[in-house]
């Protein structure tokens, strides 16, 4: 391992962290439905709250408003109100702070000269990401202030999906400095399509998950094994044309997001097993790690469900999805290499 490379390591390695946090506190926004309470948008003097009940007022008479007041909160107290927008001006803090985070050492380890023209590029994409998310995740909130008062569940399922992307794309950058010497690494035979395959059903099982999220689809059947009392509920096909049900239907998102799920699991299981029989030390703990992450996933959505979606399980079940993309990540990157010198 470069011992030179030890501080922009532990640079990614710190905003990964954030990120993975960022997760939880936009999970927990989401599920008090604080996405909505700060109806503008300031990059710079958003990071400043009401200071006094004048401004306190002010920013409570702007978001009466907007529809989720009018057809929703229209009884809420001012004291309720500062409980929702806590959390939305925190999401945002974060975000901001996300990205003081990564861009003051980004600039002094180019000033410095510590970064390849490689690493430049690399992490100059991880920036790009970044900003990204930023101005995606406003046109999320803005899809919720104009007659709904309820955000996309499209625009939700791509700010959760680039959020993901982001903390997996610095993992990747982390283990390239783990595992960057050519003697500490070599080329061998292991396939990559079977991990690739529960990468790409992973993927699609997140998107259904952020569509359960934005429809509340997490509440119309709270049993299980069965949907009621059925294994195939009724009103599975209640929009038309029928393939909008998969897309919009409440019944139908959770119908897709349950067996959907029993699926990862059992190839998420097979593809572990598969790598546990290689050679490679690295891959066998990937593959320990990814079955336990997997049973602890089914056992959090289960009591998700059953408990009627509580906070702290829903929160936990969208962090252990985030957990299991980057178990995937560090398998994928490990498929084709075995370490022959980790210390």
């Amino acid at each position: 391992m470069m011992k030179k490379n030890t501080p922009v390591k532990w640079w990614l390695v710190s905003v990964a962290t954030m990120v993975f946090l960022m997760v939880f506190i936009g999970g927990v926004t989401r599920l008090t439905d604080s996405g909505l309470s700060m109806v503008d948008w300031r990059p710079i003097m958003g990071v400043i709250p009401p200071l006094n009940e004048a401004s306190w007022q002010k920013t409570f008479e702007a978001y009466q408003k907007y529809p989720e007041y009018k057809l929703i909160n229209s009884t809420m107290t001012l004291e309720g109100f500062k409980k929702i927008f806590f959390w939305e001006w925190f999401h945002r803090l974060f975000g901001r702070l996300i990205g003081l985070a990564y861009f003051l050492p980004f600039v002094y380890f180019l000033v410095t000269k510590r970064l390849s023209k490689d690493q430049t590029r690399k992490y100059s994409i991880a920036f790009i990401l970044g900003g990204s998310q930023g101005l995606l995740g406003w046109y999320m909130v803005k899809s919720g202030l104009v007659t709904n008062p309820d955000v996309s569940h499209f625009r939700l399922a791509a700010h959760l999906s680039l959020a993901f992307l982001i903390i997996a794309y610095i993992y990747w950058l982390i283990l390239e400095l783990d595992f960057n010497r050519k003697d500490e690494l070599e080329r061998n035979n292991t396939k990559t399509t079977i991990p690739l395959a529960f990468l790409f059903f992973l993927v699609l099982q997140i998107i259904y998950g952020a569509f359960v999220a934005g429809l509340d689809a997490g509440l119309t059947h709270n049993t299980f094994p069965k949907m009621g009392r059925s294994w195939i509920p009724q009103g599975l096909f209640e929009f038309s044309p029928y393939y909008i049900n998969f897309l919009e239907n409440p019944v139908s998102i959770q119908f897709v997001h349950r067996y959907l799920g029993y699926f990862v699991f059992v190839l998420g299981v097979f593809t572990a097993v598969k790598l546990f029989k290689t050679s490679s030390v690295q891959l066998s703990r990937s593959a320990i790690a990814l079955v336990i992450a997997l049973v602890l996933q089914v056992v959090l959505g289960v009591l998700t469900l059953v408990w009627y979606v509580p906070i702290w399980t829903a929160s936990m079940h969208q962090l252990g999805a985030c957990l299991l993309l980057l178990i995937t990540t560090r398998t994928l990157f490990f498929s084709h290499r075995t370490a022959l010198d980790i210390s």
